[in-house]
């Protein structure tokens, strides 16, 4: 390739760049190798275009390879010859169990990459054709879906940040060739060729026998690969509306009451999305399945799926996320209400779940708010599933567990949710559920406030 060729490949990439994305700081992954090398010169062009695509390059230390300080050595000086800032965070890269290497470092990367970009910014990375190619192998072994099959697309947004990868339409060869007509140097990491690492293997052994046999083998998988990205992207906006009517985020359950249990497509789908939106996490489909499965079961709440640190339960027709080990407390313990004025009291922390008391309006008022002219109640810890309440808008009594199973309170909640006395012992309301007197118009009106810290939200409160 001539030079001036390669130039333009850059200005032309660069120009067509600017115009589709939206001005914002460029976080350059440069490990000095071929693909993170032109990556970086194109951000710098789009820098030069427009000067609102800052510039930042991170290239982390692994700690693993007795090269590192020659990579280093070599990612300092183009940096500095290039004009722009480098940060060299040091990994901690561990491995677990069930964790290969290459994702356990992949994973560290990552997070130390994103930390530099934030969610404002565009995070670029070297990913080319060959990349995806051996992705879509790699995904196909184990049995992934069209999301993972798909796996790489130039411009990726989601809860981690925007991912910018704009090499995707070039083989490694072409990207050489660019490099050399522009007389720029690479480093070359000598794992590359460690056939342990599962990429190294399809990369070295598999493609190269499919290519003999195949003539057009990377044309066929990248348009496989496309195809499946187009037909994940149908399937998201077909979920979206499901999504918005059947998971509730803020309260970490999925309700499929409606919904045909026997509609495996959909619930699968609808399943794995809940599970994303509410723990970051991407499940295996085995995961998916189980959960399915508990959906189906004839015995309610029962079984429950580990997914990382959460638990997956069901509660009759609601699939829940929750954090593992859940500390309740018991006994009873003393909390003030708000004074005048006040819209709060003071808090009280108790074990995983905080306790606070706001004051209400009437017109705020939820079904759980009672009436006191007292400086503080009682929160009673210390009750029985035989213990009878009569919430104010019902006729008669009924058993505390029967009352949680009505307001649908899981199990795993029901010991958080405590008695509000006075100090005479009369119950004035079951946590926020429910109130046991009408409230009266002449008197100040609160209601409790739960928050499941662990979690990261409000337990159930009825409107009136």
């Amino acid at each position: 390739m001539q030079l001036k060729k390669a130039q333009e490949f850059i200005e032309k990439r660069a120009y067509k760049l600017s115009l589709s994305l939206k001005s914002a700081p460029l976080t350059v992954g440069f490990s000095g190798g071929a693909d993170s090398t032109l990556a970086l010169l194109i951000a710098k062009k789009l820098q030069d275009l427009d000067k609102n695509f800052k510039v930042t390059v991170v290239h982390c230390i692994h700690g693993l390879d007795a090269d590192d300080p020659i990579w280093l050595s070599h990612c300092k000086k183009f940096c500095e010859n290039l004009g722009v800032p480098l940060i060299t965070p040091k990994l901690n890269i561990v491995y677990q169990n069930r964790i290969s290497p290459e994702d356990s470092s992949r994973q560290e990367r990552y997070r130390a990459l994103l930390e530099v970009s934030g969610k404002q910014g565009y995070l670029v990375l070297g990913h080319q054709a060959d990349d995806v190619i051996e992705g879509f192998l790699l995904a196909l072994k184990r049995g992934s879906g069209p999301k993972g099959l798909a796996n790489m697309q130039t411009l990726t947004k989601d809860e981690r940040g925007t991912i910018l990868r704009p090499l995707l339409d070039l083989h490694k060869t072409e990207i050489e060739e660019i490099l050399k007509a522009l007389g720029y140097d690479f480093v070359f990491d000598i794992s590359n060729t460690y056939l342990k690492f599962e990429r190294n293997f399809v990369r070295l052994k598999v493609l190269p026998l499919l290519r003999e046999r195949f003539s057009g083998i990377d044309e066929a998988i990248l348009r496989s690969a496309k195809l499946c990205a187009l037909e994940h992207e149908l399937a998201e906006r077909y979920l979206e509306d499901y999504a918005y009517r059947y998971i509730n985020e803020s309260e970490g359950f999925l309700e499929v009451k409606n919904l045909n249990l026997n509609d495996e497509a959909l619930l699968l789908s609808l399943i794995r999305k809940f599970l994303v939106t509410c723990t970051g996490l991407a499940p295996d489909f085995s995961q998916v399945k189980e959960s399915l499965n508990l959906l189906q079961g004839s015995a309610d709440q029962e079984g429950q799926i580990n997914l990382g640190p959460y638990l997956i339960k069901r509660f009759r027709d609601k699939l829940y996320v929750l954090k593992e080990s859940l500390a309740q407390e018991s006994g009873t313990f003393s909390i003030k209400l708000p004074k005048d004025g006040e819209k709060f009291g003071e808090g009280l922390v108790l074990k995983d779940f905080s306790y606070q008391i706001e004051r209400l309006n009437l017109s705020d008022a939820v079904e759980g708010a009672f009436n006191c002219d007292e400086e503080s109640v009682t929160l009673d810890f210390n009750k029985k599933g035989s213990i009878r309440l009569k919430p104010y808008k019902r006729q008669h009594s009924r058993e505390l567990k029967k009352l949680f199973a009505f307001y649908e309170i899981p199990l795993w909640q029901r010991q958080a949710v405590p008695l509000i006395e006075d100090d005479k012992a009369q119950v004035l309301a079951l946590g926020a559920l429910f109130s046991c007197e009408k409230l009266a118009l002449n008197k100040p009106c609160f209601a409790l406030k739960i928050f499941d810290l662990k979690n990261k939200r409000y337990l159930k409160e009825n409107l009136i």
